[in-house]
């Protein structure tokens, strides 16, 4: 039986960034996000020098008496600081538009307090999927769901989805380059079926849909 060509649409939506702590506070971004390092201590810093470091050497932001930024070109014109809070002891700094270089360990040391804090920051390349236009084969519909961009060392979970929610296939891997990763299936049947890629340390997730459209044998006859 001839099947006749099938329909097309694309669909790509992108999820939400969250930050989990354990232990010495981690915090995971997806990059190219804006994120909070936070840092709080119970007395008034106003008049308080405290310093922000990146990996205990690189320069991040400095505060005394007065704010004082570095320039050094990896977070020139990214990182900022609430000088209202600092009545309340906030030393917090927001770095803006996070880059996966931005990953480190960053202290904030007050030294005339004797009082240092640390937090880890992970920023990870947010995972974007494609799918390949179906290619008819003896069995139906070859589909063909491309994942890219994804960190090394973060967890990856590719599934296909008819529209009813019922999945047709799963894929776990733990990426260790940043490799094409490919999942395909063979459909028979009409249907909206939707590529998902989960990336859950960084509470990420992105979607692709394709529709596809066979006719059957009512449809053939009245061609």
């Amino acid at each position: 039986m001839q099947l006749l060509p099938l329909s097309l649409c694309l669909l790509t939506l992108t999820g939400s960034t969250f930050s989990d702590g354990n232990g010495p506070e981690i915090i995971t971004v997806t990059e190219g996000s804006d994120v909070i390092l936070p840092c709080k201590i119970n007395k008034d810093i106003s008049l308080e020098r405290f310093e922000w470091k990146k990996d205990g050497k690189k320069d991040v932001y400095l505060h005394e008496s007065s704010p004082l930024l570095v320039d050094d070109g990896q977070f020139s014109g990214r990182v900022s600081h609430s000088d209202h809070e600092l009545r309340n002891g906030d030393a917090s700094i927001t770095i803006s538009d996070t880059k996966v270089s931005d990953s480190g360990d960053y202290t904030c040391d007050f030294p005339n307090l004797h009082q240092t804090f640390t937090v880890r920051l992970v920023v990870g390349k947010a995972a974007k999927v494609s799918i390949q236009n179906p290619e008819q084969t003896e069995d139906g519909f070859l589909l063909k769901c491309l994942v890219s961009d994804v960190s090394p060392g973060f967890k990856l979970n590719i599934s296909w989805f008819d529209s009813s929610g019922n999945k047709l296939i799963e894929q776990k891997s733990d990426t260790e380059s940043e490799k094409l990763h490919i999942l395909q299936t063979t459909v028979k049947k009409s249907d909206t079926y939707r590529c998902v890629a989960t990336m859950e340390e960084l509470s990420h997730q992105v979607h692709s849909e394709v529709h596809v459209h066979i006719p059957d044998l009512h449809d053939l006859f009245l061609i």
